[in-house]
């Protein structure tokens, strides 16, 4: 008996392998939000890289999990196009993500079928991702984390139906790409892929600024200070801060980020069998 388990599970393992590819990603990020208001802004393009696995069951069809980690920014300095409010408010992040994502391809001429493959093929992505980021301020010459502050007035007396936002969340990658096979095992493709999140706090940027007082009585002067940033920029008196309740972003619209780039996979048992795509005996789908 466990002769014969031995012996099946060489024989799935080998099946599923033939059909199976990893590899690495490599490729830039972007985000989309109230400090970065046009996607894919040149200034706060950053890098990311990752591991992916890839799983080919049927001839249009692959599934692929990644793992990626990158890096997003966002600056009312660099991104205010000389709009007076986002001047006066100057505030700036970075956040590193970490993500875990499994996401399905549509290979829409085909790719890669038990006795057929296609040297290229465009597709589209889709799936659900799970990531964990942490917004950051350059204050005092280091980076503070933002979330603990509570810069918006999470966690203040006078403000109990603000919650402190939750640091991992949800994602929907959707994307599209193309992919060319470079000999019998190597695979190159390139994509780009946007994430829908469902929070606007990539940023630590959503809402409206607090009551100052409050905050420096009960967060203290960092978290007061990284809050409202205008005093660092004010040429007038009379704007030196911002009042309590005065918009500090946009909380109507969910944050964006984006990881296009380059994937390069190996497959890992190539069947011999297998050769380029016959047109005169196309396979059939199962």
């Amino acid at each position: 008996m466990r002769n014969v388990f031995l012996l099946f599970l060489f024989f799935t393992t080998n099946a599923f392998s033939q059909k199976a590819e990893i590899g690495a990603f490599g490729g830039i990020t972007n985000y989309l939000g109230d400090l970065s208001p046009v996607a894919f802004a040149p200034s706060e393009t950053q890098w990311a890289t990752g591991l992916v696995y890839k799983y080919n069951p049927r001839w249009h069809f692959s599934i692929r999990a990644a793992a990626t980690y990158g890096l997003i920014t966002g600056s009312d300095e660099r991104n205010n196009a000389g709009q007076e409010f986002r001047i006066r408010r100057n505030l700036s992040f970075r956040s590193y993500i970490t993500e875990a994502s499994l996401m399905g391809e549509w290979n829409i001429l085909g790719w890669q079928g038990e006795s057929y493959t296609r040297k290229l093929s465009p597709y589209l992505e889709a799936g659900f991702a799970i990531f964990h980021f942490s917004p950051q301020a350059f204050y005092n010459g280091q980076w503070i984390d933002l979330q603990p502050l509570g810069t918006e007035g999470q966690g203040l007396p006078s403000q109990k139906g603000i919650t402190t936002y939750r640091l991992t969340q949800i994602s929907i990658p959707l994307g599209v790409g193309i992919k060319f096979r470079m000999g019998e095992h190597w695979c190159v493709s390139a994509d780009c892929a946007m994430r829908k999140t469902f929070t606007d706090y990539l940023d630590d940027v959503s809402t409206f600024f607090p009551n100052r007082a409050e905050m420096l009585a009960v967060k203290g002067q960092t978290a007061l200070n990284l809050s409202d940033r205008s005093y660092e920029v004010a040429t007038d008196s009379t704007k030196l801060h911002f009042s309590k309740g005065q918009i500090r972003g946009d909380l109507k619209n969910k944050d964006w980020y984006f990881f296009p780039g380059i994937t390069i996979t190996y497959k890992l048992n190539v069947n011999k069998q297998e050769n380029k795509l016959n047109p005169n005996n196309c396979p059939t789908l199962k």
